[in-house]
């Protein structure tokens, strides 16, 4: 089976607790995933995504 990736951009996300541990210098690996995670990649895909497949030759993606 191939994969092709899920690009996020990021635009939809926000980035306000990531700068703010940033600029304090607390933001260690974790924080930043816990973060990018909750912060930027479901406010850009949504929630509840989790483990999802798209087999197949091509698919295509409604945005509402």
């Amino acid at each position: 089976m191939d994969a092709a990736p899920l690009r996020i951009d990021g635009s939809r996300g926000h980035w306000d607790e990531i700068e703010g541990l940033w600029l304090t210098g607390e933001l260690t690996d974790d924080e930043f995933e816990d973060h990018f995670i909750d912060d930027v990649i479901v406010e850009d895909i949504g929630e509840g995504t989790d483990g999802r497949e798209f087999p197949g030759g091509s698919y295509s993606v409604e945005v509402r």
